[in-house]
C-alpha cells in the first residue's frame, strides 16, 4: 500500500494491539473519601497501579466507583520503564463550557476522567483509553465527543473518539499523554430529519492563506510522501494557541534564504520545523497519529459519515480550533492511500466543510457533507479520496511537545542547529534546485557526508542514516562513518522513476524512534529525460525554449513575442482571484495575456521530441482568470490548454472553457462576479507510447472579442 504523508502504513494487527497483562484494579471509595485532601487537588477517589515498563491494562472495576468501566491499555514500548498510573475523576468541568456550545445545549454527560502517570513525556505509543458516560444523557440521534483539558492554556483540546458503546455507555480513545478528558454532546445540534447542524455555521477564522504554511508539504500528489498530519496538526495548534501572541499567521513566519520570500527550498527553520512536526509523530516505528491510516479507515466504518462530520462540527465549536480531518482511498477494513488536513469552517447553508491542504498553500477548498448521502468526494489528480475520518493531535504528541516544538522555531533550533547533510552523488542539477537526476531507476547509489555537531558533549558516538523514499522508511539504518563522517545507501530501484521524494535524516540510534535527529535533507532523484520539455516551470526567470505570441481575434496585429505575457516570481497572489497563488511550483510560473481589453490573444507554446526513457511524462499545472461579460459563449474570454501529437495527428489533452462555461463546475467568482476563475489544474500526459515522436505543448489565453474584457492564465510545473 502507498499513502501520500511520509509515514509507514500499519498492518490491520497494529489497530487490534497485543494481547497484555490485565493489572485488576478494584476501586475502594470509602477508604479513599478518608484520605487527606492534598490543597488545591480533587480527591483521589479510585485508585493507582504500578504498571511494568512492557504495559499492561488497568481497570476500575468496582460496580459502586462512578468511573466503573474505566480502563487504561498500554501496549509494550509505550513506556521507557516502571511507572505508577492513577486514574481518578472530579465532578466539575475544569472550565465552563463556551457560549456557543452553552447555546447549542452543550452538556456535561461523564464525569471528569483524570489520569496521571510519573513519566512526564509524549508515550511512546498512543495508549487506548475507555471512560464511561451518562447513556440517559445521550440522545440515539447524538454525537458525543471527547475534549482533552490543557492545563497550560487553559482550554479544551480535541480528542478523537475510535470506538462509542452506546448500550454499554463508553467510548474508547488513543491519546499520546494524559491528562483530564470528558464527554459532552451538543443536544441541539441534532434533531429529527434534517438535523439543524444542516443551517448552522461556524468558523474559527484560520484562513489557509495566513495561517497554513508557506512551504508545500515535503512530497505532494506529484511526489507521493511527505508530513501532512505533523503539517495539519501544527497549524491548526498554532493558530488558536500562538498567532495572537505571535502577532501574525503561520504563513508569514520563517521566509529565510537569499531568495526569500520566493523560494521554500531555503526556509531551513520553517523544514526543520515541519520535519520535527512528522518525528514528533513517529513514535517507535509506528505512526504516533494512532497509526491513523488503517486505524480511523477501521473507526470510519464503524462509525461512518456522520459520525466524523458531527464530530468535527461538535469540536470546531467547543474547542475554537481548526481540526483534523484524514481522508482515504478504498478498503473495508483499512485504507490504500491516507492524508490529513486542517479543517477550519463548516457552512450548513451551503453544506460544505472548508479546509487547508498543505499539498497546495494558500488554497480554500470546500468538501460537501449532506447529514443523509455522506460526503462527496475529493479528487486531486489521480487520487480520489473518498473515505474520511475525523483526527486530532493529541493522538500524535501533548499541546507540551508541540509549545517545544515553536519555542525551538523562534529560537532557531539552538539547542540543534541540525549540521547540513552534503550529498555527493547523485549530483544536483545547476538549472533545478533540489533535483538530482540519474541515468537509470535501477541500482542508484546515494553518497555523502554529514558534521557533527560543533562542541557536542557525544561528540564521538556513532550516528545513523535513516532513509524515506516517497515518505516510507527504506531499509535499515546506515551508519555515518566515524572516521570521516561519510555514508553510502544503495537503493536496487527507484519506487517512481519520474521523481522519488527522498528524506534522510541522521540519528545516533539504529532505531528511528531513539535519540535525537540531527540533520535532515530533502531532495528529488528522477531518471533522466523523464521530463523531456524544456524550462517547463520557467525557474529560468524567463521564457527560454518557449515561443510566445500574441494577436487580434482576427488573426492581425502579431506580436512575437507577447508584450501581454509575462514570466511573474512565486509568493505572490493574483491582483483580480486573491486566493490564487501566481506559481504552483518553485520561484517563477508564466502568465499568458493579462487583463487589458483590446480583443487580444496571447500564446505560449513549446514543441519537443519524446525521448526512449523509462515512462516519459508530460506532467505540468495550469490555471485562467477570465472577465465575465456574459456575452455569446464565442465572444466570452476564454482559456485553452492543448497537448497534440503531431507526427500522428493525435490530440492528447485538450480543455477549452470560456469565462462561466457550465461545462466546468469549479468556477470561482470575484468583483462582484464580474471576473471568475479556474484554481490550479494539474495536467498529466503519460507519453511513453510516442517515442520519437514531436509533442506540442499550447496555452492560450484571450481577451473577449467584442473588445472591451480582459482573460489571462498562468502555466507553472515541478522540474
Amino acid at each position: 500500500m502507498k499513502q501520500e504523508c511520509g509515514k509507514p502504513i500499519s498492518r490491520l494487527a497494529a489497530l487490534l494491539g497485543a494481547l497484555v497483562m490485565t493489572l485488576a484494579l478494584t476501586g475502594c471509595p470509602d477508604d479513599s473519601e478518608k484520605a487527606p485532601e492534598a490543597v488545591g487537588q480533587p480527591t483521589l477517589k479510585d485508585g493507582t497501579a504500578d504498571m511494568a515498563a512492557n504495559g499492561g491494562t488497568v481497570s476500575i472495576q468496582s460496580a459502586s466507583s462512578p468511573i466503573f468501566g474505566a480502563k487504561v491499555e498500554i501496549e509494550d514500548a509505550s513506556l521507557d520503564g516502571a511507572e505508577r498510573i492513577v486514574i481518578a475523576y472530579e465532578d466539575a468541568l475544569p472550565k465552563a463550557l463556551n457560549t456557543e456550545s452553552l447555546a447549542l445545549g452543550g452538556k456535561q454527560i461523564s464525569k471528569v476522567l483524570v489520569l496521571t502517570r510519573d513519566g512526564k513525556a509524549d508515550f511512546g505509543k498512543a495508549v487506548r483509553v475507555t471512560m464511561p458516560f451518562d447513556k440517559a444523557a445521550l440522545a440515539a440521534t447524538a454525537v458525543p465527543i471527547v475534549v482533552s483539558w490543557d492545563e497550560a492554556a487553559q482550554t479544551y483540546t480535541p480528542v478523537t473518539i475510535r470506538s462509542l458503546d452506546r448500550t454499554a455507555g463508553t467510548v474508547s480513545f488513543m491519546t499520546a499523554h494524559f491528562s483530564k478528558y470528558v464527554v459532552i454532546v451538543l443536544d441541539k445540534l441534532f434533531g429529527t430529519t434534517p438535523p439543524a447542524a444542516t443551517a448552522f455555521t461556524y468558523d474559527t477564522g484560520f484562513r489557509a492563506a495566513s495561517d497554513g504554511f508557506f512551504d508545500h508539504n515535503f512530497g505532494s500528489y506529484d511526489s507521493p510522501g511527505g508530513n501532512c498530519f505533523g503539517m495539519a496538526g501544527y497549524a491548526a495548534w498554532f493558530h488558536a494557541a500562538k498567532k495572537a501572541v505571535k502577532g501574525a499567521g503561520l504563513y508569514t513566519l520563517y521566509r529565510e534564504g537569499p531568495k526569500a520570500p520566493e523560494l521554500e527550498e531555503d526556509d531551513q527553520t520553517a523544514r526543520e520545523l515541519i520535519t520535527r512536526a512528522y518525528q514528533a509523530g513517529n513514535q517507535k516505528g509506528h505512526l504516533q497519529a494512532l497509526d491513523w491510516i488503517n486505524d480511523l479507515g477501521f473507526a470510519t466504518r464503524e462509525l461512518g459519515d456522520r459520525f466524523t462530520a458531527y464530530s468535527i462540527i461538535s469540536q470546531l465549536i467547543v474547542t475554537k480550533q481548526s481540526q483534523i480531518m484524514a481522508m482515504g482511498v478504498g478498503g473495508f477494513f483499512k485504507w490504500s492511500v491516507g492524508h490529513a488536513v486542517t479543517v477550519y469552517a463548516y457552512d450548513g447553508t451551503r453544506k460544505v466543510f472548508q479546509f487547508y491542504d498543505n499539498n497546495f498553500p494558500n488554497e480554500v477548498i470546500e468538501l460537501p457533507w449532506d447529514p443523509v448521502a455522506g460526503f462527496s468526494s475529493y479528487t486531486v489528480k489521480n487520487t480520489t479520496w473518498d473515505r474520511f475520518a475525523f483526527a486530532s493531535f493529541n493522538q500524535a504528541y501533548s499541546t507540551a511537545t508541540l509549545e517545544s516544538l515553536y519555542n525551538g522555531a523562534e529560537n532557531g533550533w539552538a539547542s540543534s542547529n541540525f549540521p547540513k547533510i552534503n550529498v555527493t552523488t547523485p549530483t544536483e542539477l545547476a538549472t533545478i534546485k533540489g533535483v538530482s537526476e540519474v541515468a537509470s531507476e535501477d541500482n542508484v547509489t546515494i553518497t555523502g557526508t554529514v558534521p557533527r555537531l560543533a562542541g557536542a558533549a557525544n561528540a564521538g558516538a556513532q550516528r545513523y542514516l535513516h532513509v524515506y523514499l516517497n515518505g516510507v522508511a527504506f531499509g535499515t539504518a546506515v551508519p555515518v562513518a566515524n572516521s570521516n563522517d561519510t555514508f553510502n545507501v544503495s537503493i536496487p530501484k527507484l519506487p517512481a522513476a519520474t521523481g522519488t521524494d527522498v528524506m534522510l535524516l541522521v540519528s545516533e540510534s539504529p532505531n528511528s524512534w531513539r535519540g535525537v535527529f540531527t540533520s535532515f535533507k530533502q531532495f528529488k532523484i528522477r531518471v533522466a529525460n523523464q521530463f523531456f520539455f524544456k524550462n517547463l516551470g520557467f525557474e529560468t526567470g524567463a521564457f527560454g525554449d518557449w515561443v510566445s505570441e500574441r494577436h487580434l481575434w482576427d488573426g492581425s496585429g502579431k506580436v512575437t513575442p507577447s508584450d501581454k505575457s509575462v514570466v511573474v516570481k512565486a509568493g505572490l497572489f493574483d491582483s483580480i482571484a486573491t486566493d490564487l497563488p501566481v506559481s504552483f511550483f518553485g520561484g517563477y510560473a508564466a502568465r499568458v495575456n493579462n487583463q487589458d481589453n483590446g480583443e487580444h490573444i496571447s500564446t505560449l507554446q513549446q514543441t519537443a521530441v519524446v525521448p526512449k526513457a523509462t515512462n516519459p511524462t508530460l506532467r505540468f499545472y495550469w490555471a485562467a482568470v477570465l472577465e465575465d461579460p456574459q456575452h455569446a459563449p464565442a465572444d466570452q474570454p476564454y482559456v485553452e490548454v492543448t497537448v497534440t501529437n503531431t507526427s500522428k495527428n493525435i490530440v492528447l489533452y485538450r480543455k477549452r472553457f470560456y469565462s462561466n462555461d457550465p461545462t466546468y463546475t469549479g468556477w470561482k467568482s470575484y468583483q462582484s462576479g464580474s471576473w471568475k476563475a479556474i484554481p490550479w489544474q494539474p495536467v498529466n500526459v503519460p507519453v511513453a507510447a510516442y517515442v520519437g515522436d514531436t509533442i506540442v505543448l499550447k496555452v492560450e489565453a484571450a481577451d473577449c472579442a467584442l473588445g472591451a474584457h480582459g482573460g489571462y492564465a498562468y502555466v507553472d510545473a515541478e522540474e
